[in-house]
């Protein structure tokens, strides 16, 4: 976690020096969530569900199912500069290609709710999803994703022990500005599953996750 609570403390305190002009605050929230990853089966996808006390729900959705094939000779190459090629994986001339279907969307209107020591968590709420059919071997590499809205449900039950982290920063320019942020949280490992429309799959690898944070900010 410390990494990414790094990042988040330099994001917080550096936006009012930008803003410019004296200002004072003293903010304070927190967040629980949400992750789970699952593979098998040529599927590979992950889910990941948010609350801030501040902000909302959100959740970001991803799922591929398919397979890297061999492509015949004379595969074609992409019609626009930014789309990803087939790849070269060999070191003759074989050229392979992802055939398949992606899957990826998000929710902006979720509910996360988590027990006191993350024994169990759950994430509602509905998200919009949109699904690619690819085939980079016959240069079809998506573009033209067909969208649905679907109740999103994640579940999750803690196994292993709870963990505690918390961690403080601080950021300071003489006479110019001075912040610090302070946090704490807990953490756990967690089994689970989501149900969103056409995805339905049980985690290999989850966790359930909760935070609060503290910040002053004189500039």
């Amino acid at each position: 976690m410390a990494v990414p609570m790094a990042g988040l403390l330099v994001m917080a305190i550096a936006a009012p020096v930008l803003a410019g002009g004296p200002n004072v605050s003293n903010t304070s929230g927190s967040g629980t969530s949400i992750y789970g990853e699952w593979s098998g089966d040529r599927t590979y996808g992950y889910v990941f569900a948010g609350e801030d006390s501040n902000k909302g729900g959100f959740a970001d959705i991803y799922q591929e199912t398919g397979e890297w094939v061999e492509c015949a000779s004379g595969t074609p190459a992409p019609t626009d500069a930014g789309t990803p090629s087939p790849k070269d994986t060999t070191p003759g001339d074989a050229v392979y290609g992802f055939v398949g279907t992606r899957t990826y969307g998000y929710a902006t209107d979720l509910h996360v709710t988590l027990s006191r020591r993350l024994e169990t968590g759950t994430a509602t709420g509905t998200a919009e999803l949109f699904t690619e059919t690819i085939d980079e071997c016959a240069g079809i590499y998506g573009g033209d994703p067909v969208s649905e809205t679907v109740a999103l449900t994640v579940t999750a039950t803690g196994v292993g022990p709870l963990a505690s982290f918390r961690g403080s920063g601080s950021y300071k320019i003489p006479s110019e500005f001075n912040g610090h942020q302070n946090y704490r949280g807990t953490e756990r490992q967690a089994s689970g599953s989501i149900d969103a429309g056409a995805i339905e799959a049980t985690f290999t690898f989850g966790y359930m996750n909760q935070v609060s944070w503290s910040e002053h900010v004189n500039s």
